[in-house]
Order: structure tokens, then sequence, then C-alpha cells
């Protein structure tokens, strides 16, 4: 039977405003989840930014993850690139700094065919000697898996954990048919996660839990115990919450992404911790978008604490 993963948030990364990590802040906020109780912890995925870094400060800051964490959850680093030589370059730090594991998306860009694909996900598992978690996130990636893809790797070894963030909650399903009953399969959207937990994920990588961890820890806790109906009522409350971060079309420009990493970072602002700015080509949030997410938050009494 899969080990439990939980809740695992996507942990953003706190920068100055000068654009440099902020490591006592981002410190702070790595405090903070696990003290609401979050089960497990992702580190430089996409909402850590981590397009963003140079190869060394990611080894650097994936070893500050593991220092700042100490054992007290499961913690996994991304160390996806469009390099083959540089994911495993990644995979190996992180290993050699204690992570738990590492994760990967399929190399991004180049838009390679699936016999390329399988082999990059295999010369990363290879190289190291911790979990590989296989990522499929067709949008971010422009590659999309196939669940016989995902089951394929899982059966062979390379995937030991699958992450699943093609946005239909009822792969899940066939992914749990699929793959090996020791292979945990995540959930890795925020809009459709109550279907995924209630149809068997092992765990879901809950961006929104980055800043509102005990509404996300409560939701899995009620929907795991099979209290469906306050599950569901916790679902809806946080619902409009999840929307905004997932569905721009709702703000009248069905062209663009949503601002999920903005939103997250300006939510933290709000009830008074610091998620501060993004680095470009990142833009902070629109104001109108700024004042429709206070409402929101406001609405379900995420409200600044008070000093």
């Amino acid at each position: 039977m899969a080990e439990t993963v939980g809740v695992m948030p996507p942990c953003v990364t706190i920068f100055d405003e000068g654009g440099a990590v902020d490591e006592a802040r981002t410190k702070e906020h790595v405090d903070w989840l696990l003290d609401a109780g979050v089960h497990a912890l992702l580190a430089l995925g996409t909402c850590g930014e981590f397009f963003s870094f140079e190869t060394d400060e990611r080894e650097r800051l994936a070893a500050k993850f593991v220092e700042w964490v100490d054992g007290r959850v499961p913690l996994y680093i991304g160390v996806m690139d469009t390099s083959t030589d540089k994911a495993v370059r990644l995979a190996k730090a992180a290993e050699a700094a204690g992570a738990t594991g590492v994760m990967s998306v399929a190399p991004y860009y180049s838009s390679p065919p699936r016999r390329e694909v399988m082999q990059y996900f295999r010369d990363i598992a290879a190289a190291v000697d911790i979990p590989f978690i296989v990522y499929n996130n067709p949008p971010a990636s422009g590659v999309s898996l196939e669940t016989a893809d995902l089951a394929e790797l899982a059966n062979d070894g390379t995937a030991k954990i699958v992450k699943e963030s093609h946005g239909d909650p009822a792969r899940i399903h066939d992914l749990k048919l699929t793959v090996p009953a020791d292979v945990p399969v995540l959930y890795g959207e925020d809009y459709g996660a109550f279907e995924a937990i209630c149809g068997g994920a092992d765990g879901w990588v809950a961006g929104v839990s980055n800043f509102m961890p005990h509404e996300a820890v409560k939701l899995w806790n009620l929907a795991r115990s099979g209290d469906l109906e306050a599950a569901r009522e916790q679902w809806y409350r946080i619902l409009p919450l999840v929307n905004m971060t997932s569905i721009k079309p709702m703000f009248g420009r069905p062209d663009e992404r949503p601002d999920f990493i903005q939103i997250f970072k300006a939510g933290l602002d709000r009830i008074g911790r610091t998620g501060g700015p993004c680095r470009r080509p990142l833009l902070p949030l629109p104001p109108e978008d700024v004042h429709y997410l206070h409402r929101l938050m406001d609405e379900i009494g995420l409200t600044p604490v008070a000093a």
C-alpha cells in the first residue's frame, strides 16, 4: 500500500526588494508551514521560482531548505531543467545535502518526443539513490504524458512517486489502477483537489497552502477521515480563492494564465506575513486583482493579524 504523503506545499521563495533571496524570511515561511501541520514540503518547484535561479543558487538553496526543515517532514527538491546533465547535477546536490527525494517535470521548451522524455526521467532517477518524483505538467512543460507512460515509469522503478498536474482529477483513478500499489500518486493542482483527494490521491501539492495552510490541512484531514459533508463545506469555503489562482477568465482575461505565484505572495502579505516580490519576468498583481484577493480573504476570515 502506498505511503500517505498528505498536504505538500510547493514552497514559495521569499526575495527582498532587490531580488536577492531573503533567507531569514524564507526560513520563517518554512517554519510557519510546518507549524500549521503540513505533512511534507516541496522546494524549488514552480512556486519557488526555480526558473529564475542560476544552477549554483539552486544547489545552495536546496541545502538551506534541508537545514531549515531539519527532518521534521519529508523534503523534496525540484531539479527541473532543459538539460539532462544539469538536472542530474541538481539531483546529486540535493541528495548530498540530505533531501528526502527529488522531482522533475519533462524537459520544457524543446517539446521532446516520448522516447526522449522517458529517457530524461530514467537518467535522473538512475543518478541518485533517493526517491524520484515524476511530474506531469502539460501546461508548464509543453509535454503531456499519458497515464500509460506514467505507469510504465512507476512499474520499472523510475518513478517512486507520481505527481499528476494534468488538471483532470479523474486521472488519479486511472493511475491508482495502473501504478504499483506502493507508489504514491499526488494531485498537483489546486482546482479539483476535493475530487482528487476523495478519489484516492495519496497527497496534494497544494499551492494555496502557501498562504492558507491550516485551511488546506483541514480539508485533507476531513476528506481522508471520511467526513465528506464537512470536507465539502470546507472546500466550498475556500473555493473562490482556489478559483482565483486557477481560472483567469473569471477576470475577463482569458488569454492569460493565472498569476498564482503572485497571488500566494500577496496573500501572505495580506495576513501580515511576508510574501514580497517575485523575480522578473513575473510582475506584481494588478491593483484590481489585489483588491479582489483581499475581499475573498476577508470573507473567510483570512484577515491581517493584529500587531
